[in-house]
């Protein structure tokens, strides 16, 4: 029998599965410690009412004789996709036809490489999240990758390279550095894959957490966007749908003539049998006033944690970014330490868990970031945690 042979390029672990364990050893050894865990970007806030109402109302739906619902549309059902084309896409003639429903978008963007040859050029902004590169590497295509750095002296804002890339995938606001790209920014992307007759994959899962007035909610702002970009988006951190899994793809008509989007399409019900019906409804009404209202406060409940974190290791002294159009914090690591020895350090000393920057990429070395899908107790937990790390 033969074996997929890249799957031993990967790392032994997860990151997220590593940190996991490393969090379980730190417990056993020290079963009394307050541990304030910002490792792991998952949502902590209950699910608001209207969503919670809508999925139950969906589930009592399904028992009335003749109102069963079975497999549903592999694209997703019409009354979702018309909501977030009416929505999230107002004023900018996205179609219904134009947007697929999916469960995660971690599985939309590590699965649109499929749309395209093998000897298509890949770039990957570097850090980022780490499924891109783990995907395209199973996947064999790993020689094909251009990694494109976010550095500090460019506020980690990715341009365009000089040398030609079929597929670029970009993540704006991005985890893990949370910094948002601006509508300057997108509007080179644009440009260069124009120029280059380039496919953008754009991941803008964060998009709820945007406040900067010059960063664009979508790309499709940007004009000429609609003929080169793909735009991914989910309800796991903007409507707490992490536990139960909605996201949505944007692939307009434009992009070459149409062929992307029908392709995804037939692949979709080759690959797909469709997000259950209860958890489209609660999706549905997560676009609705109420849902909108109720998810938004949870948004800037977690905005403001995102401050404290922020102000607090400025003021401490500490070089950190991001936090405004996303719920991460960047933060550079004292005295050049290496990402997992500073995590390894401030969790065995000062009972603090981050992610280790190394971990979403070569150029991520020497940070780890910090999340805020925490409750207050535990922000204030780790503020006083952090004020104990020496600089």
């Amino acid at each position: 029998m033969r074996l997929n042979p890249h799957i031993k390029k990967m790392q032994q672990k997860y990151l997220f599965s590593l940190i996991e364990s490393k969090e379980r050893k730190m417990r056993a050894k020290n079963p009394h410690a307050l541990i304030a865990n910002l490792g792991i970007g998952d949502v902590i806030l209950p699910l608001a009412p209207t969503i919670a109402r809508s999925i139950q109302n969906a589930i009592q739906e399904m028992t009335i004789a003749g109102q069963m619902k079975g497999y549903g549309p592999s694209e997703g059902y019409l009354f979702l996709r018309e909501a977030i084309a009416q929505q999230s896409y107002k004023g900018l003639s996205i179609a219904s036809d134009e947007i697929f429903i999916s469960e995660g978008a971690n599985c939309d963007m590590t699965s649109l490489p499929e749309l395209f040859s093998n000897r298509c050029k890949i770039g990957i902004i570097d850090p980022t999240y780490p499924a891109y590169l783990s995907s395209i590497t199973l996947s064999g295509k790993k020689s094909k990758v251009t990694l494109i750095p976010c550095l500090e002296e460019n506020h980690f804002v990715p341009f365009p390279p000089k040398e030609h890339l079929d597929i670029v995938y970009l993540c704006s606001p991005n985890n893990p550095t949370g910094i948002a790209m601006s509508r300057e920014n997108l509007r080179k992307w644009v440009e260069y894959a124009h120029r280059e007759k380039a496919i953008l994959l754009l991941d803008n899962a964060y998009e709820a957490f945007i406040t900067s007035p010059d960063v664009p909610r979508s790309i499709y702002e940007i004009d000429g966007a609609k003929e080169v970009a793909i735009e991914s988006r989910s309800f796991s951190k903007s409507a707490g749908f992490t536990g139960l899994r909605c996201a949505y793809l944007v692939i307009p008509r434009a992009i070459l003539k149409n062929k992307l989007r029908d392709m995804w399409e037939k692949r979709q019900s080759i690959k797909s049998n469709g997000v259950s019906y209860p958890i489209q409804r609660g999706a549905e009404a997560a676009l609705s006033a109420e849902g909108i209202f109720e998810t938004q406060q949870q948004i800037v409940y977690y905005l403001h944690q995102a401050k404290l974190l922020r102000q607090e290791l400025l003021k401490l002294g500490f070089s950190c970014f991001g936090g405004q159009d996303s719920p991460y914090i960047w933060w550079k690591t004292p005295k050049g330490e290496g990402s997992w020895e500073f995590f390894q350090k401030i969790l065995e000393k000062n009972h603090l868990i981050s992610t280790p920057g190394s971990g979403f990429g070569i150029y991520g070395e020497g940070y780890v970031r910090l999340s805020a899908f925490t409750t207050q107790d535990q922000t204030e937990l780790a503020l006083a945690q952090i004020k104990s790390i020496s600089k």
